[in-house]
């Protein structure tokens, strides 16, 4: 059976940026314990700390692969894709150093970030807009220059608000990035696609040290860097609609958690007692390891606020729904 060259070449850099995220860990965890880069993991008995800003390790491995990308797939298409995700990364360095307090900063000066996304678009993400509308010169300028970077935008921000719990990021990113490649092969569209997998492959195995109990934690750099990575594949491949359906539990979670901002500002403005609406950034672990949380207003909160559940057990929850949902993406033809 012949396999084509860029099969081949997904494969060869899933493969790779494995191993080499996996070999790499155990000195990263060291580095970062003795730099003093820790965290408290608030969901665990006693003052345990671990270290954070583990997703510099996911963004060395890609550009170790982005160097062999010259090659195997010599592509200057890999090298916008990498400078995308990497300047997300630096911003979530800056975030994760500077404490940056003006949301609105955090969420649309991102969207700059973007916009070399316009050097790279595929005709097939095209014709994933033109089932919807003509293509005029000033439709394709708006998808060039604002929907497709909003795309990416809106992903990273939410990939980064959906997280908290050991292996849940990195966790739910690697099942969506499956479910991208899987896709991708589905359509026939695997051009161009090793860099993407090595975002993937890289993920993977940090989630593999990520997952509960955690021994490194991604920091806001690998959030934001595997997020800018998944909306700029969702785009790249024209995956519009079906995107949105397998980030459907991001979207809920970000629709609830802005659902709380609105009616905490409303407390605030009439000066009324704030109660589920105050800010709230962990629960409580309770003595049975269930956790306590003081409200209903993110998804991975939500059942945690009726029934006494584990980390580990809400997060295999957060799991299925996410493979729920992009199993169904799957058979979505945009």
């Amino acid at each position: 059976m012949n396999i084509s060259p860029d099969a081949q070449s997904i494969v060869i850099f899933t493969l790779l940026s494995f191993v080499l995220t996996i070999v790499a860990l155990p000195k990263t965890i060291r580095i970062l314990k003795s730099s003093g880069m820790v965290v408290k993991d608030y969901y665990k008995t006693g003052k345990v700390c671990v270290p954070t800003n583990g997703g510099l390790l996911i963004g060395l491995v890609v550009l170790v692969m982005l160097s062999a990308s010259v090659i195997f797939c010599n592509s200057t298409i890999n090298f916008v894709i990498v400078y995308i995700a990497v300047m997300y990364a630096i911003f979530g360095i800056l975030d994760d150093h500077l404490q940056i307090r003006n949301r609105w900063l955090k969420i649309f000066f991102p969207y700059f970030l973007s916009y070399p996304i316009a050097l790279i678009l595929q005709p097939h993400a095209m014709g994933t807009i033109s089932h919807f509308t003509v293509m005029t010169p000033t439709m394709l300028r708006c998808f060039y220059y604002i929907i497709a970077p909003v795309y990416v935008m809106v992903v990273s921000n939410m990939v980064n608000m959906h997280s908290g719990f050991n292996g849940l990021q990195s966790g739910l990113s690697s099942i969506i990035f499956f479910f991208l490649l899987v896709k991708s092969f589905m359509v026939g569209q695997i051009e161009h696609l090793g860099i993407f997998a090595a975002f993937f492959g890289a993920n993977l195995a940090f989630w593999t040290r990520n997952r509960y109990p955690s021994s490194i934690f991604e920091g806001n750099i690998g959030a934001m860097l595997i997020g800018a990575a998944m909306g700029t594949f969702i785009v790249f491949q024209g995956f519009l609609i079906s995107g949105i359906i397998m980030l459907l539990p991001h979207t809920v979670n970000f629709l609830m958690y802005f659902y709380w901002r609105v009616r905490r500002k409303i407390c605030q403005m009439h000066g009324t007692p704030p109660g589920e609406y105050g800010s709230f950034k962990f629960g409580r672990l309770r003595d049975d390891s269930t956790i306590s949380v003081p409200n209903r207003l993110t998804l991975k909160w939500l059942p945690l606020y009726y029934y006494p559940v584990t980390e580990k057990a809400i997060v295999m929850i957060m799991y299925a729904l996410t493979a729920t949902t992009c199993a169904i993406a799957l058979y979505v033809p945009y």
